[in-house]
């Protein structure tokens, strides 16, 4: 009886110390949760054109799906699954969400994001632990997608009755070293109407009572099976619940549809300083030549540093917008010499960015210019962006005679400066563009 008695009171011991301890973990999670929350919000997840379905499979879950736009009005979406559940995983989405959302609203590119991703998850994370991801951003202004995956499910884009199968061409993040890392990305066309769709492996992996998988062929039967782009997320849904699977991981979807241009409609940075010092008499410039072109780019530091001046805030948008057509005209028609007649379908989309990254791994000259001039006019001021370069030039006579024409894929960059920029001008060899902003007295 003693003896049961001793048993007895271990066991009830024992019992209040796991309940103490299960309080004091749950409370620890309640905590990190909101945390995980605000760092790694929803962005623009909420947007009309973006749809998504996300079942966590427990309190912080593998998957992570973020939105957000860039300063021009394109959309960066990234769907990334770790390895592991709970605050593991919850850890790395942490520093993940941080640099999408700072890199994003800076106005850097893929490119640059993925490489400090990947150098802050394989600085952070144990060996054992890494971040398969799909990153693309959506670009209505260029009529595209460009598209990054490594180690996801297979994505798809919906363009024209075709489908294209965004497949994995990279090793997940966290995994290479910065010095071999790949992030070279896919570019397709995408006009208005056209979708991507994006999911985790947790759908393909779902295990029905047959211990079978519900696997690609299955997928893609539904998307075959497709009829309204609107209920594709619905009808995979229902395909899995007629499955009668048992999700062994978590199960995220998300479609995102290409729409007509709204650069005005982007949501305007939100900055803290007053603006009483901001410099309205200065000019500088910079030559980027073969070694920074192939490597840098300048965009988010020259808006940067015109976001400084206080008048030229609310342009944001369309000044990052048309700085970027010029300086990306410059650069690939210009100093690499692409012809842009070769962006007409998926295959010249993939032999023109092929193209690019061939010629621009061998550049070994030229250069782009990129001249500023901010100056007071009456109670405002403007400012007056030159960019050159060291290319053959153009007919500059022929392609402005042409209408503004938006709608056709390739040779859209001088038809959109002209459209957001009226007082945009191009020097008569066709090496040199002006570009002109101005704005009135300051409330």
């Amino acid at each position: 009886m003693e003896r049961l008695w001793r048993l007895q009171q271990t066991v009830l011991q024992q019992r209040d110390l796991i309940a103490e301890h299960s309080d004091y973990l749950l409370n620890e999670q309640r905590v990190a949760k909101a945390v995980f929350d605000r760092v790694a919000h929803s962005g623009c997840l909420d947007a009309p054109n973006i749809r998504y379905l996300q079942s966590p499979y427990a309190l912080f879950n593998g998957d992570l799906l973020l939105a957000a736009y860039t300063p021009s009005g394109d959309t960066h979406l990234l769907l990334a699954d770790f390895t592991g559940h709970g605050l593991p995983a919850a850890i790395g989405a942490m520093p993940l969400a941080e640099v999408f959302y700072s890199m994003t609203a800076k106005g850097y590119g893929l490119a640059e994001i993925l490489r400090e991703m990947n150098a802050k998850l394989k600085r952070i994370l144990p060996v054992d632990m890494f971040c398969c991801a799909a990153l693309l951003c959506v670009s209505a202004q260029r009529r595209c997608v460009e598209v990054w995956n490594g180690g996801m499910p297979d994505g798809y884009l919906q363009s024209g009755g075709q489908r294209t199968a965004l497949t994995s061409q990279h090793l997940p993040l966290g995994v290479l070293r910065a010095d071999v890392f790949d992030h070279a990305t896919q570019v397709l066309p995408m006009v208005p109407g056209d979708q991507v769709f994006l999911l985790s492996d947790g759908v393909i992996d779902t295990c029905g009572p047959d211990q079978q998988l519900f696997g690609v062929e299955r997928l893609e039967q539904v998307l075959d099976a497709n009829r309204h782009p609107l209920q594709l997320i619905a009808e995979v849904e229902q395909a899995l619940r007629d499955f009668q699977g048992r999700a062994r991981d978590d199960v995220s979807m998300v479609q995102i549809t290409s729409q007509m241009p709204q650069l005005l409609g982007v949501p305007a940075t939100l900055y803290t300083d007053s603006g009483l010092c901001s410099p309205l008499d200065w000019s500088a410039s910079f030559e980027f030549r073969a070694a920074s072109l192939q490597q840098f780019n300048p965009l988010p530091y020259l808006l940067q540093l015109l976001m400084e001046v206080h008048g030229l805030r609310s342009q944001g948008p369309v000044i990052h917008a048309v700085l970027g057509e010029l300086y990306s005209n410059a650069l690939e028609h210009g100093v690499l010499a692409l012809d842009s007649r070769l962006k007409r379908g998926n295959e010249g989309y993939a032999r023109y960015y092929q193209q690019r990254k061939e010629r621009l791994a061998a550049l070994h000259d030229g250069y782009v210019r990129v001249s500023l001039q901010v100056e007071r006019a009456g109670e405002g001021g403007r400012l007056i962006v030159r960019v050159e370069d060291s290319g053959e030039g153009f007919d500059v006579a022929r392609v402005m005679a042409r209408p503004l024409d938006l709608d056709r894929l390739s040779g859209r960059g001088v038809s959109l400066v002209r459209q957001l920029c009226p007082a945009a001008s191009w020097g008569p060899d066709g090496r040199s563009a002006t570009v002109e902003f101005s704005w009135g007295a300051l409330a």
